[in-house]
């Protein structure tokens, strides 16, 4: 049988090891915004794209598991992308919806605070972000060779890029980043051998 787990602080990391160090079948996952921010990073502004479900824990908790990512204990970076409408979100923090957005900024956060620093190398981040989950859920792995179709996300690591209302694509912008000047760009990206972004640009309804 296989055990996920959804993880958001540092005792939650220490479980995991300890449960792996046993020999137990099981994962973890964590998001970005619970490996790069904490609860310091919520002020009397009480920006309701902080407010999310596990909420957002101590600055200790985030170094646990970035570490918990470096050494695999992590297996997978997930998003749990979640977009919502501006009246949502623009209201008091009591009555706000719980949940930020997460895909379009996971890839250059991962660059720019977990490769860029050294914790993880590029060879540990795909394992993490497109590897692992493959195998986890028991996908067929990708393969660059004659016969496979392409599935591929080419990006540039050096661009930086400004997090604004205007960076995504998603119609929902409560993104807990915004404002945030990162690294990591993706460029090109081909899905079941269709190139549905094609230099930065999105090709609605894939190219072949």
């Amino acid at each position: 049988s296989l055990h996920i787990c959804h993880i958001s602080t540092g005792r939650g990391a220490e479980l995991v090891r300890a449960a792996k160090k046993e020999g137990l079948p099981v994962t973890a996952e964590v998001c970005p915004h619970h490996l790069f921010l904490s609860e310091d990073d919520i002020t009397d502004a009480y920006n309701t794209n902080l407010k999310m479900n596990p909420p957002l824990r101590t600055a200790e908790d985030t170094l646990a598991l970035q570490a918990a990512v470096a050494d695999g204990t992590v297996d997978c970076i997930v998003t749990d992308h979640a977009p919502h409408a501006a009246h949502e979100k623009d209201c008091e923090w009591e009555i706000s919806y719980f949940g930020c957005i997460g895909l379009e900024t996971s890839l250059p956060l991962m660059i720019t605070n977990m490769v860029r620093t050294n914790k993880l190398s590029y060879t540990g981040l795909v394992r993490a972000m497109a590897v692992n989950p493959r195998r986890i859920l028991r996908l067929e792995p990708i393969k660059i060779a004659a016969g496979y179709k392409a599935d591929l996300t080419l990006f540039d690591p050096n661009k930086k890029v400004q997090i604004t209302p205007e960076y995504f694509e998603s119609k929902s912008k409560n993104s807990a980043f915004i404002g945030s000047e990162l690294y990591g760009v993706a460029t090109d990206v081909f899905v079941d051998g269709k190139r549905v972004l094609a230099n930065e640009v999105v090709v609605p309804g894939g190219e072949k």
